[in-house]
C-alpha cells in the first residue's frame, strides 16, 4: 500500500516539478535544517533546566511558555518542508525503515513535550515539589534529549538505509 503511494505520488507532475529543479532539494533541506536545529536547541534548554544542568535565569515555566510556542512553529515548519523533500523522492522515505524510525520518535518527543508543557501550565511547580516529581522530570529530559539526537541520527541514515 505505501509502495503503491509511493509510486503514484513519484508520477504526480508536481513530484517530478520539485525532483527537477536543481535548487528546490538543497533549499527546502536547508530550511528542514534549520527548523530541526532550532527545535533541538529550544528543547535542550528546556532539558538542561529541568535536569538542574543550568539553574540560574529565568524559571522552568518561563522558559516552556516562551520557547514551546517555537517548538511548535518549527514543527509545522519540518512538517510542511518534510512533507516536500518526501514529494522529490517519495520512495526513498517512505520505504526507508530510517525515516519510519525518525516519524516514530518525532511522535514520541512531540507527546513528552507535550506532557511537560501542561503540567507547568496546570502547576508552574510540578516539576520541583518533590523528589520522585524531579526524578521523573529528570528522566523525562534525559529522553526527549537522546531522542533529539536519535532523530538526528535516524535523519541523516535515511540517505544510507
Amino acid at each position: 500500500m505505501i509502495q503503491a503511494f509511493s509510486e503514484w505520488l513519484a508520477a504526480t507532475s508536481l513530484s517530478r516539478l520539485f525532483a527537477d529543479l536543481g535548487w528546490f532539494v538543497p533549499t527546502v533541506q536547508t530550511i528542514h535544517i534549520l527548523a530541526i536545529a532550532a527545535v533541538v536547541t529550544l528543547l535542550s534548554m528546556l532539558n538542561f533546566r529541568l535536569l538542574r544542568i543550568t539553574r540560574s535565569g529565568p524559571s522552568l515555566q518561563s522558559l516552556a511558555a516562551g520557547y514551546v510556542p517555537w517548538v511548535w512553529r518549527s514543527l509545522v515548519i519540518l512538517l510542511v518542508s518534510g512533507i516536500l523533500l518526501t514529494m522529490t523522492e517519495p520512495s526513498r522515505e517512505l520505504m526507508n525503515n530510517a525515516f519510519r524510525l525518525k516519524m516514530l520518535l518525532v511522535l514520541v518527543l512531540t507527546v513528552l513535550t507535550v506532557i511537560l508543557r501542561s503540567t507547568l501550565r496546570h502547576d508552574p511547580e510540578y516539576w520541583t515539589t518533590t523528589p520522585q516529581r524531579r526524578l521523573l522530570g529528570g528522566t523525562i529530559a534525559a529522553v526527549s534529549l537522546i531522542l533529539c539526537v536519535s532523530i538526528v541520527a535516524a535523519g541523516r541514515l535515511i540517505a544510507y538505509v
